[in-house]
């Protein structure tokens, strides 16, 4: 099968350098951590990195050959520079990411239950050039095509805000081979909420999208704090100022494609259902405490996520 979309690209600049070099937990000598890249819209987005500092050979075994995202990370750690680590008046390094994809972060809440988000991981760092920092649109976006899981209406205390909420299923591959030679096999689901503005809720309903079609979202990535101030009277003197935190955390859809059916993408309901069946399993590993998680380089974040014109933008072919 063709390879799908699931795309985050992100340029930002650089608030919090974290890369660093460590072992796994079999021993293996690697090298990763995060960037944290603010757009224009004071959203900061984390992207995680990983590579194993050797090379290995045909039969998967490391050789001594340092590897090449290796030495491109060690480079990044050493030389791209943070917020935190600028002097008065110099610029932290603007960083892009053009080929950051969204993965799945399971993990078990307080109330026992699992829940599902992503996170957003990528292999190559592109810096900016300091003569292009002015000219360079700092932002971050998604194109992810998959299957439309449920549309609802968020409500809030109760109460609809007049925004969708769109659950969609993206699909992880396996590439056997490299480039155009590449051939993709279906391998995992990817669980990923996205909102609808109320703005372009209407325009979205007559798209004519429903649970179980398949489609492409293109959106922006959102993760910010909005403070506002709520004033509390008093019986006497000055009224009492209060600043309130809101975390945003969301993926906000822009535009689509037209709705079609699986069977269109080299899909089959027995694909689908093994996929299913296969994410049911890792849900269930992740409750008992099992999974297979615990294996990865990266520890699952377990923060609290936050999250009219004159043509359709979810009409586009």
């Amino acid at each position: 099968m063709k390879e799908l979309k699931n795309v985050v690209t992100v340029t930002g600049e650089l608030v919090k350098n974290n890369i660093e070099e460590f072992q796994t937990k079999k021993g293996e000598d690697a090298i990763g951590g995060s960037l944290v890249l603010r757009t224009s819209d004071g959203s900061e987005h984390e992207i995680n990195l990983f590579a194993y500092k050797f090379k290995k050979d045909e039969n998967k075994n490391f050789t001594s050959e340092e590897s090449y995202f290796y030495k491109q990370y060690s480079d990044a750690k050493e030389n791209l520079k943070d917020i935190e680590h600028c002097s008065e008046g110099e610029r932290p390094a603007i960083v892009s990411i053009t080929d950051g994809s969204f993965r799945v972060n399971d993990f078990k809440g307080n109330d026992g239950r699992v829940v599902s988000t992503n996170r957003i991981s990528a292999r190559f760092i592109n810096k900016i050039e300091p003569k292009d920092y002015d000219s360079t649109v700092l932002e971050s976006k998604f194109e992810v095509e998959g299957v439309v899981e449920s549309i609802k209406d968020e409500i809030i205390k109760d109460v609809p805000t007049g925004n969708l909420i769109v659950n969609m299923m993206g699909i992880g591959q396996t590439a056997d081979g490299f480039g155009k030679d590449a051939v993709y096999t279906a391998d995992h689901l990817i669980p990923i909420k996205m909102t609808v503005d109320k703005s372009m809720a209407a325009p979205f309903r007559s798209a004519g999208y429903y649970d179980g079609c398949y489609t492409k979202f293109v959106g922006t990535v959102i993760n910010s704090v909005e403070t506002e101030e709520q004033i509390e009277k008093v019986a006497f003197g000055d009224d009492i100022k209060h600043l309130v935190k809101t975390y945003v955390r969301k993926n906000e859809i822009k535009s689509g494609t037209m709705p079609t059916t699986i069977f269109e993408h080299e899909l089959t309901q027995e694909i689908v259902d093994a996929l299913r069946a296969k994410r049911k399993a890792t849900i269930a590993e992740v409750a008992s405490g099992q999974s297979r998680q615990e294996e990865s380089p990266f520890k699952p974040d377990t923060s609290t996520p936050a999250p009219q014109t004159t043509y359709n933008p979810f009409a586009q072919h």
